[in-house]
């Protein structure tokens, strides 16, 4: 059985998954021709499945849409098995800050085929099939797959991310961390910054002035950045985790997510949580943060003032926080989990 894991970009967790499934199946590869252009990635695809054509074999796409089109038009007839692994874009239609794969028609058409002729979709989490949206006045009232594509019938089998305890712990108490609000974003284009919230972020930041922010990003050199706003750009994880430790708060103020690493990441690492209503933030934060109902500035000013008086009252920890997110999403249970799919495809193919 051959294993070709197609990632249309440069992705960490493909090459985590990669690792992860290397011991148990010999005959595996990471393709990531599309990451260089669609010529590039058309023409490699085509070649893997000519080489392949007479071996079985299982594709794992890492999201679905042009990457994806070819194998899953086309590997049924070569008796090829397609996983998709839905991880955000591919679920949702954002057109006032154009976002998302249902936007524009081309991308729209490329990941309405892949998910419909795909064997098995596993997205990230399962709000990603469908849910009721309200956290921002927008057009679609309804996000997730099933959302824009209703008449879909491939199964579904959700897969969350994993996250490693020999990568992310908690090093610092709270009572030694120097940085009030730490968040993970890029500013300057407009669209970014919205889907971020992150213009939500330093609308507050001006307003508070005694707190200290810090933003791992991108920002333009003629940005205008309240003071008490310090940006780093090019971490290292190891450098990335000792940000999360010298901070108390961490934001994921997002529109929408799939589900978001950087906000798992600092929970491991013992930040105190606040994110918005939408998709998945709501699940991983659970009982171990506060949730941001609306995008209202005002209202998020109110929560970093409770999350603080919370920290001080010290009823939750650091090493809970950290817990809650190993104990619920490790790195060893999403492989277990992307195992038992494969395994499950590799089982429809000896029977068909």
């Amino acid at each position: 059985m051959n294993i070709i894991i197609n990632s249309p970009f440069s992705s960490s967790w493909a090459a985590r998954d990669e690792r992860a499934l290397s011991g148990s199946h010999e005959h595996l590869k990471l393709f990531d021709g599309f990451k260089k252009s669609l010529l590039t990635g058309a023409t490699g695809i085509l070649a893997l499945l000519w080489k392949n054509r007479r071996n079985e074999t299982i594709w794992v796409h890492q999201s679905a849409g042009h990457a994806s089109l070819i194998p899953c038009l086309f590997g049924h007839f070569l008796g090829h098995k397609n996983i998709i692994i839905a991880i955000g874009t591919d679920s949702a239609c954002f057109p006032e800050i154009d976002y998302g794969n249902y936007r524009k028609w081309s991308t729209r058409l490329s990941t309405r085929i892949s998910f419909k002729r795909a064997d098995l979709i596993c997205p990230v989490h399962e709000s990603m099939e469908c849910y009721d949206y309200d956290y921002w006045d927008v057009r679609h009232k309804k996000q997730g797959i099933k959302a824009f594509i209703p008449e879909l019938e491939t199964p579904f089998f959700p897969i969350h991310n994993g996250f490693d305890r020999n990568l992310w712990g908690v090093d610092q108490k709270w009572s030694e961390r120097k940085i009030d609000v730490m968040c993970v974003f890029s500013l300057g284009a407009m669209n970014r910054s919205v889907l971020k919230g992150a213009d939500l972020i330093i609308a507050v930041a001006r307003r508070n002035p005694s707190l200290r922010f810090r933003i791992i990003g991108e920002a333009p050199a003629d940005f205008d950045l309240p003071e008490n706003c310090v940006v780093i750009s090019n971490c290292n994880q190891q450098e990335l985790r000792g940000h999360y430790n010298e901070a108390k708060l961490f934001i994921q103020a997002s529109i929408t997510e799939g589900f978001p690493n950087t906000l798992c990441e600092a929970m491991a690492c013992g930040c105190f949580p606040i994110g918005s209503k939408v998709s998945s933030i709501p699940s991983i934060i659970s009982n171990f943060g506060l949730i941001l109902e609306r995008r209202d500035a005002a209202l998020l000013e109110r929560l970093i003032a409770e999350a603080l008086v919370e920290i001080e009252k010290g009823q939750l920890t650091p090493e809970a926080i950290s817990r809650s997110i190993f104990d619920r999403y490790s790195i060893e249970a999403r492989t277990g989990k992307l195992v038992k799919a494969i395994h499950q495809l590799a089982k429809q193919t000896e029977h068909s």
